[in-house]
């Protein structure tokens, strides 16, 4: 590591993915053509909404706010890196009793 440097940053991202699946991991990141980095695990946010995923990228495309593709059941569906762990403090989210 000390010849070669850093060369992939692990990140956080919300995946507007497939309604019914959520990524496992393993699944390639793109940004355009390009591979970026690979996902290691996911499943979804009551949260958010949808998918919360985590996973390794290149040092360029690990800032919060970065737009990328996460490819599911052969296409390719947005994702955005955001802030690491991610949470609702007041739990507001899943609150049925207003």
């Amino acid at each position: 590591m000390e010849r070669t440097g850093i060369r992939s940053k692990c990140v956080t991202l919300l995946v507007a993915g497939p309604p019914a699946a959520d990524p496992w991991g393993r699944e390639a990141l793109y940004a355009g053509e390009e591979r970026v980095g690979r996902l290691t695990s996911g499943g979804y946010s009551v949260h958010f909404g949808r998918s919360i995923a985590m996973g390794y990228v290149t040092l360029e495309h690990a800032a919060p706010g970065t737009k990328l593709q996460v490819k599911l059941q052969n296409h390719l569906w947005p994702a955005e890196v955001v802030e690491d762990s991610p949470y609702d403090p007041q739990n507001q989210a899943i609150r049925t009793d207003g």
